[in-house]
């Protein structure tokens, strides 16, 4: 049961082998508006934690039973709980204690004995992360199952854009039973399914179960998982049979279960397509369809990678990778003077082909870079020819790289003027190495009179805390929550959020994938500062000073 839930006040579990410790914390915050609970070793914090889900964990680091880093490692191993920002109040000032502390969780370090002033303003912080974390979690989770639901699989769809394999399955008559049963009993009976999925999936390999909607679920594959489409086949026959033959319970009720599945493979679009097809085998009434055979698209995806190197290879030569411009509309002047520079590669038909097509081969091939320093020479260029303010994406595969680092740096020192008029975005990336050398260089890039934005936020825990870290001037809030923004209150009320948090550290907000006037019209009702999407314009070769808002 969770004890918290519906307390205004924020509740804060500390941690502490030693009562007077726990009192003195207690008395610093008493001000504070909080709830505590108190536990004396980590045992007892383990259990407390899944209770009572605070806000923030005060955790003492040497205590008896369990110490603070293993609870830290097992509360990161707790779903419901694994998100909960961890403060370390410790006298062990080595270096190893930190990096082990680190490694097992911990967000942040207060030195004891603690400074009052410090302990105030970071549990406020942390509290306000926790907030942000919390609705993130509305928006992405099903509230039913606790599974990710489908804003969650787009994002992850369109985060990695690699091949994957997705299985669509929905439960036939849902919408009936749910009219009849009522939802209560329905809910009941999702959570058996889910539990039979979660069985069967394990079959598969590496993978990750979604509760898209009301009765409906998808199954993504890990990228390193390939299956044959016979294997796909026999996984769909295998779920159907094993629901089929067998009476589920939900409540006093038992029900004959029968379900529709697809199957497809594919990146950017796969749940659209995985969808389309789910859509076909209902009107067939089929119990399972395929999109497509995996063993001849796994060929004809070898010879396409061929063909693309190629292609790289010759727009490399003849300097036919050129950037787009997508315009970056300022809400509160109804001007453009900003833009985002987006790749495209020339072919040889004169075909402009959008960075998907290309981008992940490059990188693979090891062209990814070579395509870097050619956008921001072009951009430099765009910059000193139209005095308007340019963003670049850039990840931590450039960031990280020695040279990368050293030609970006050299850039802004040869052209200290036009410095001032770019924006490094920084892309949330699962391969970052080391984000010291990421946090240095932001600094040094800053130096220079470069803005930083931060690309997706609100996609997840990890970017409350860096945005702390990293002070950027821009938040590009994250575009599933604004394509949802008209039809999800939860992600309505994630944006807003993110506005008044952005406002509090002085950064200016974009809304990207604003498509629609209605989108466009709510983000100005919240009062994002920029908006930015194909509502707006589609990316395009040259870039205009100043467009109105009745010119968009």
């Amino acid at each position: 049961m969770i004890h918290s839930a519906h307390n205004k006040k924020a509740t804060i579990l500390i941690v502490d082998d030693q009562v007077v410790n726990r009192a003195t914390i207690k008395l610093v915050l008493k001000d504070g508006n909080y709830n505590f609970i108190e536990a004396e070793n980590g045992d007892e914090a383990l259990h407390k934690a899944i209770s009572y889900h605070p806000d923030i964990i005060l955790m003492d680091a040497v205590m008896p039973v369990m110490d603070g880093f293993e609870a830290t490692r097992e509360i990161r191993k707790i779903e419901e709980i694994q998100r909960t920002p961890i403060l370390m109040i410790t006298s062990l000032d080595h270096k190893e204690d930190k990096l082990r502390a680190i490694e097992m969780g911990v967000n942040d370090f207060i030195s004891k004995p603690f400074d009052k002033a410090e302990l105030k303003v970071r549990c406020r912080s942390y509290v306000e992360i926790a907030n942000l974390n919390r609705k993130y979690t509305l928006a992405t989770i099903n509230p039913t199952t606790h599974l990710p639901n489908k804003n969650a699989l787009i994002k992850e769809l369109v985060s990695e854009e690699r091949e994957r394999s997705l299985f669509l399955i929905k439960i036939d008559n849902f919408e009936e039973n749910e009219n009849f049963y009522g939802t209560s009993i329905v809910e009941h009976l999702e959570l058996k399914i889910t539990d039979e999925l979660s069985k069967m999936g394990k079959k598969l390999g590496n993978h990750l179960l979604y509760h898209i909607s009301g009765g409906k679920y998808a199954i993504l594959l890990d990228p390193q998982e390939s299956i044959t489409n016979v294997t796909a086949k026999h996984f769909c026959k295998t779920v159907i049979d094993n629901l089929k033959n067998r009476k589920i319970s939900a409540g006093e009720y038992f029900f004959d279960i029968s379900l529709t599945l697809s199957y497809a493979t594919g990146a950017r679009t796969l749940y659209n397509d995985a969808n389309a097809v789910l859509s076909s085998a209902l009107m067939q009434k089929k119990e399972f369809l395929l999109a497509s055979d995996s063993i001849d698209k796994l060929k004809k995806n070898l010879q396409e990678n061929l063909t693309m190197i190629k292609k790289i290879k010759i727009a490399l030569k003849e300097d036919k990778m050129v950037p787009y411009f997508q315009p970056i509309y300022n809400n509160k002047t109804n001007e453009i003077r900003r833009y985002e520079a987006l790749i495209r590669l020339i072919d040889e038909e004169d075909a402009v082909l959008a960075p998907g097509l290309f981008l992940d081969t490059a990188k693979r091939a090891k062209f990814y870079q070579n395509i870097t320093k050619v956008l921001v020479n072009k951009v430099i260029e765009k910059i000193e020819e139209s005095d308007c303010e340019i963003s670049i994406n850039l990840s931590s595969l450039d960031i990280e790289d020695e040279e990368m680092r050293a030609f970006l740096l050299e850039k802004l020192e040869q052209n200290r003027t036009v410095a001032r008029k770019m924006i490094f975005e920084l892309l949330e990336d699962k391969e970052t190495q080391d984000y010291e050398i990421v946090k240095a260089f932001i600094q040094e890039a800053k130096s220079y009179g470069v803005k930083i934005a931060i690309d997706d936020f609100g996609s997840g825990f990890s970017n409350f805390i860096r945005i702390l870290e990293f002070g950027p001037d821009i938040i590009k809030i994250d575009g599933s929550l604004i394509e949802t923004i008209t039809t999800s209150s939860n992600s309505r009320n994630m944006v807003e959020t993110i506005k008044v948090f952005a406002d509090k550290i002085g950064a200016k907000t974009v809304a990207e994938f604003v498509s629609s006037e209605e989108i466009f019209d709510m983000v100005n009702a919240i009062g994002i500062d920029y908006s930015q999407g194909y509502y707006i314009s589609k990316p395009q070769r040259e870039v205009q000073q100043v467009l109105v808002a009745a010119e968009a």
